[in-house]
């Protein structure tokens, strides 16, 4: 297959972690993409008070702050450009400058004109979360996150987590193209939350058999856990390579609030996920 895919590189303040690009590029490779990276830095606003650059140097720390990003987005483009050589790749740039603020809305629309977005993680960060949640919710595609551990890509077993709702519909079909890379699939339901219709599960199964998926199914048991860890335990349990689930959230204010488990998998990313709304 050919496929377009987006990966943003976060220059400040939490950068995005070289050490899970590896696994974005060899992905690619598998998928006979063409990537573009994204690279953000930061274009903050002059502060326009006297007093406070006297008593604490506010012009000199926002110039700290860029030389900061931009230190930090040549290293990312110098990684991205040895690995998308050493996979063969070709990889387009494509620069942004933005508010720390407006960085979220900025690569959250720029995703809309690919196929996929490939995010990589960075653990407990506030700044990085409102950009995966943007993304997620914005760009009206799905996602693919990636954890910070330097990994192998493995493309034995793929796991997908069905509850017959319309993010997990949708996130079972954004897979497809993925999925026929891994020699099988694994469906897995949660018998413990809520109530399945046994009718959408089999419906599941029958759609990536007739994508001819080789697909089974495993119930698993949450035990008290938060659904997002018990998930990903369960795909490791198994020995997935990924894990695909639907982005779940709720609209307050015109914003998109999180739901649990999807907080809890990108704040705890174990796996490559694939995620959509």
């Amino acid at each position: 297959m050919s496929c377009r895919l987006l990966l943003p590189l976060l220059s400040y303040p939490d950068p995005t972690p070289k050490s899970g690009l590896a696994y974005a590029f060899e992905l690619v490779s598998k998928l006979q993409g063409d990537v573009t990276a994204l690279v953000h830095e930061v274009d903050i606003a002059e502060i326009q008070n006297v007093l406070a650059d006297v008593l604490i140097d506010v012009t000199g720390m926002v110039a700290a702050a860029e030389r900061k990003s931009r230190s930090n987005a040549r290293e990312l483009l110098d990684e991205a450009n040895r690995l998308a050589a050493s996979f063969g790749l070709r990889l387009e740039l494509q620069p942004v400058r933005s508010r720390p603020e407006a960085a979220a809305d900025v690569i959250s629309v720029a995703s809309r004109t690919f196929d996929y977005s490939l995010l990589v993680a960075t653990s407990q960060s506030d700044a990085q979360l409102g950009i995966f949640e943007a993304v997620l919710f914005g760009s009206g595609g799905p996602s693919l996150v990636l954890p910070t551990a330097e990994t192998t890509a493995s493309f034995d077993t793929a796991a997908v987590a069905w509850d017959g709702t319309r993010a997990a519909a949708r996130a079972l079909r954004d897979a497809i193209p993925v999925l026929k890379l891994f020699v099988r699939t694994i469906l897995l339901t949660v018998d413990d939350d809520k109530a399945i219709d046994p009718i959408s599960v089999a419906g599941a199964e029958s759609l990536l058999r007739g994508h001819e998926i080789d697909t089974s199914r495993s119930t698993v048991a949450a035990g008290g856990v938060s659904i997002g860890d018990a998930l990903q335990q369960a795909a490791i349990d198994r020995g997935a390579g990924l894990l695909v689930m639907g982005a779940y959230g709720h609209n307050r204010f015109r914003e998109w609030i999180l739901g649990g488990a999807t907080r809890t998998v990108l704040l705890n990313c174990r796996l490559p996920l694939l995620m959509s709304h």
